[in-house]
């Protein structure tokens, strides 16, 4: 039979890990502090720790607003993109009466063009409001800015005609910039919205794509012929709430003077810089500059 260590032996023989007491571990707070009588530092970690928690909850704020701004926005075009719908299912009804009434050959293929031209104007409208949509994400991305400013201009093409407002791109290829799609096409319906809003009586509108390789930024100007801002209007209009409008105008849009700063707030999250050159009766230019997709070499 195998022996019992003796009861001299069993002392000596260590405790299994399990059964030593493990050392007490807390972290220092400010009682800790008061009772070494250093009232200074525990007042300094009770404020590090307010600051730590302010700036969470001022961020997750900020990410709330920029969303509940982007549903308003896409509020705000929802009447105008379903009027463009309808326009374009009453175009493709008429035209498939007109190719099923006539049986020559030119008519029918007439119709049939007006028709696949009022589809794609359709098919269009449609991927730039679902793509706005689902751009519900803070991640940042190379985006060709182009395309984005193409886009918001399909959202309001009709608003620009009844308007009479000539819209004139002068693209220069430009490389892809680093940004949120959805935020910086909120933007850009912003700065078209505004120039629209100052023209009642209709002009120019025109959208400048640049690209400066000494600063690494890409330009988008946007510039309208309308009435233009005084001295003062100009150094308030990125204030929260400042408007020079009475209200929403006739399609729901603006008055809110939110616009404009939430403008501001966005680019400068971008990194990017925000640039307005406007006078009274001579019309505004708002120039937003974003930073280019940094161009990777291979060592």
């Amino acid at each position: 039979m195998p022996r019992r260590p003796s009861a001299a032996t069993q002392a000596k023989l260590p405790l299994p890990q399990a059964l030593h007491p493990a050392p007490a571990v807390r972290e220092l707070d400010a009682a800790d502090d008061f009772a070494a009588g250093n009232p200074t530092a525990s007042l300094e970690r009770q404020i590090e720790a307010l600051r730590r928690r302010h700036e969470a909850e001022l961020a997750t704020l900020r990410r709330e607003v920029l969303e509940a701004r982007k549903v308003a926005t896409l509020g705000d075009l929802l009447g105008t993109t379903t009027h463009e719908f309808n326009n374009a299912l009453t175009t493709i009804l008429n035209y498939a009466r007109l190719g099923l009434r006539h049986r020559d050959a030119p008519t029918r293929d007439k119709a049939l063009e007006r028709i696949l031209s009022a589809g794609t104007r359709a098919a269009k409208i449609t991927a730039s409001v679902l793509g706005m949509a689902r751009r519900g994400t803070t991640r940042m991305e190379p985006v060709p800015l182009e395309a984005l400013v193409d886009e918001a201009l399909v959202l309001l093409e009709r608003e620009m005609t009844k308007y009479r407002v000539q819209v004139e791109r002068e693209y220069s290829p430009v490389p892809q910039v680093v940004a949120n799609p959805g935020q910086v096409q909120q933007v850009l319906l912003n700065l078209l919205v505004n120039a629209r809003q100052a023209m009642p009586q209709g002009g120019r509108l025109i959208l400048r794509l640049s690209h400066d390789p000494g600063t690494g930024l890409v330009d988008l100007m946007v510039r309208d012929t309308g009435c233009g801002m005084t001295p003062e209007v100009m150094r308030r209009m990125f204030e929260p709430r400042f408007s020079t409008k009475s209200g929403p105008d006739e399609t729901g849009k603006g008055g809110t003077g939110l616009g404009l700063s939430a403008c501001r707030e966005i680019v400068e999250a971008h990194k990017g810089r925000i640039r307005v050159e406007s006078a009274p009766g001579k019309g505004t230019a708002i120039t937003i500059r974003l930073p280019v997709v940094a161009m990777r070499t291979d060592s």
